[in-house]
């Protein structure tokens, strides 16, 4: 699946590295979906008074990392409004694209029902305090798997003390996270890199030794695209969370830090080596991971649940001695080692302020989400299951049960109705995923074992600036992180030499940086929120 957010980049500046709270325990109730009747226009939770006779035309926007754009007219589609009883009319644009047509639509004046992003970020807040979306505090008690959300997720989508939004689950632990080929370490008589300057003379090696032994200059050491994505964060040191603080004992964002300076001397060094591809700043991430999974690039960043077995299919086609592999969190200079913790969700639907005077479509919309969202433990996600069946578009046509996984169908995304709503369960916690048992091939169950293996010890640190919305933030965040991609952009390709980076953080502090930090700061000691290992 899915970058995060642009890249573990622009997932931080729009805030999808959030914090988490004592209410991470808090479990939703058990699963109804296994239980439910597939013809059925109703969900467990659908409040009574909805008039569920009446036939609603339900209109969506969505980014998509889908490769075709699904149809809006699919298969799919076409379930969803026989179950529901609706005429549903989604419309998807490639995620590399969102970001400049989502501001087009919102400006038109002509919002559709849902509006997805990918987090809660600058945009939503500005569009909620404009009163563009619809306030669902009301509703939340209604439906099971909403109020399964803990706190310190509803706080992420609250603004003014409304919530705006429903935050789709993601794992605190398992997204994306550095990865290495394993073989190619081998192949080269090379250990895992536990610093930088190891991580350094690795990438090299990738570039000019020919790690897989194919006699040709072919390869090269780290797969990076532009905005910054994603390049070599190793720990939370040289991380985009705020972890650091400046002279004044205030925290301040990762990408000002001496800890991210330290990842640009590096990626500097690499590029200037050929280490990283030459067209890296104009590069699309797509293309990236399409060169990592072609057997191109040795490391990049992937992880171990909700994510494209397939890509793992073809590498091991094309080089069949292909391992994967998480690189475990490098030592920082404070002692700690770990990694950011996600933030327990990724991408939000919005409903339109204007349905307030249509509380049938609201409650049809929420049933729809809820029944999608409803956890099926994973042993009873099978073809015996009406709901998972159907979720899924049905054994035979768009996927087939192998070795007791359910295998996606090539080309037949547009079958499934979780291609249009949700594909992620609220599961009661992350390790109840049990990814391991929802993937078939032998590499992609390698990775993901091993993902697992390294990952359930390792401590993570909860990003504290999530659960604030700083108006400063909010207002300035965007263009001032314009800024310091531009700067870390030109001092990794050797057009701006990185001596310039205090040059940098005070054209940052002087353009609002310093409001920004002053206002979180100040927002941070109210709440009484501070940032914490786990």
């Amino acid at each position: 699946m899915k970058r995060l957010v642009s890249g573990i980049l622009a997932v931080s500046l729009t805030g999808v590295l959030a914090a988490c709270s004592s209410d991470n325990s808090k479990k939703p109730a058990e699963s109804a979906a296994a239980g439910t009747n597939t013809n059925s226009n109703t969900s467990p939770s659908t409040p009574a008074a909805e008039n569920k006779n009446k036939k609603l035309t339900i209109t969506s926007i969505a980014g998509t990392w889908f490769s075709p754009v699904p149809s809006p007219d699919g298969e799919g589609v076409k379930k969803i409004n026989e179950k529901f009883n609706i005429d549903f009319k989604p419309q998807f644009v490639p995620y590399d694209e969102y970001e400049n047509k989502l501001p087009v639509v919102m400006a038109a004046g002509d919002m559709p029902d849902m509006v997805d992003m990918e987090s809660a970020n600058a945009n939503f807040v500005k569009w909620a305090k404009q009163g563009a979306f619809l306030p669902l505090n009301d509703y939340i008690n209604k439906y099971e798997t909403l109020k399964a959300v803990p706190k310190y997720v509803w706080d992420a989508v609250t603004v003014d003390g409304k919530i705006y939004a429903i935050p789709q689950y993601f794992p605190l632990k398992y997204g994306k996270k550095p990865i290495i080929r394993k073989d190619w370490l081998d192949n080269l008589g090379l250990k895992m890199p536990t610093n930088y300057d190891e991580l350094k003379q690795v990438a090299i090696a990738f570039t000019k030794n020919d790690p897989d032994k194919n006699g040709k200059d072919d390869t090269y050491g780290i797969g990076m695209a532009k905005d910054m994505v994603y390049g070599a964060w190793m720990n939370v040191e040289t991380d985009l969370a705020w972890y650091h603080k400046n002279d004044q004992g205030q925290l301040i964002p990762g990408n000002i830090s001496n800890g991210y300076k330290k990842q640009i001397q590096l990626l500097a060094d690499l590029y200037k080596e050929g280490a990283i591809h030459k067209d890296w700043a104009v590069s699309k991430i797509a293309d990236v991971r399409k060169d990592f999974f072609a057997g191109k690039s040795g490391i990049f960043y992937e992880q171990p649940y909700d994510f494209s077995e397939s890509r793992f299919k073809s590498l091991k086609e094309l080089q069949p001695t292909a391992d994967i592999v998480v690189i475990p969190p490098f030592k920082q200079d404070d002692g700690q080692t770990g990694y950011a913790a996600l933030p327990g969700y990724y991408q939000i639907v919005t409903l339109n302020a204007k349905l307030k005077d249509d509380p049938d479509k609201v409650n049809r919309i929420l049933q729809m989400e809820d029944y999608f969202r409803t956890y099926i433990p994973v042993d009873q996600r099978n073809p015996q299951n009406p709901d998972y069946d159907w979720q899924q578009g049905g054994q035979g046509k768009a996927y087939n049960w192998v070795d007791g996984v359910a295998v996606p169908i090539e080309n037949t995304t547009d079958l499934r109705p979780t291609t249009y709503v949700t594909d992620r369960y609220w599961a009661p916690n992350d390790e109840a995923n049990e990814p391991i048992k929802m993937v078939s091939h032998a590499m992609a169950k390698n990775f993901v074992q091993s993902a697992f293996d390294t990952l359930k010890n390792t401590k993570f640190y909860i990003n504290p600036v999530n659960r604030i919305h700083s108006p400063a933030r909010a207002a300035k965040e965007s263009e001032l992180n314009k800024i310091l991609i531009e700067y870390q952009t030109k001092m990794i390709v050797g057009q701006e030499p990185i001596a310039n980076w205090d040059k940098m953080v005070n054209e940052y502090l002087s353009k609002g940086g310093k409001e920004v930090i002053d206002e979180v700061n100040k927002l941070l000691k109210e709440s009484g929120i501070s940032g914490e290992w786990n």
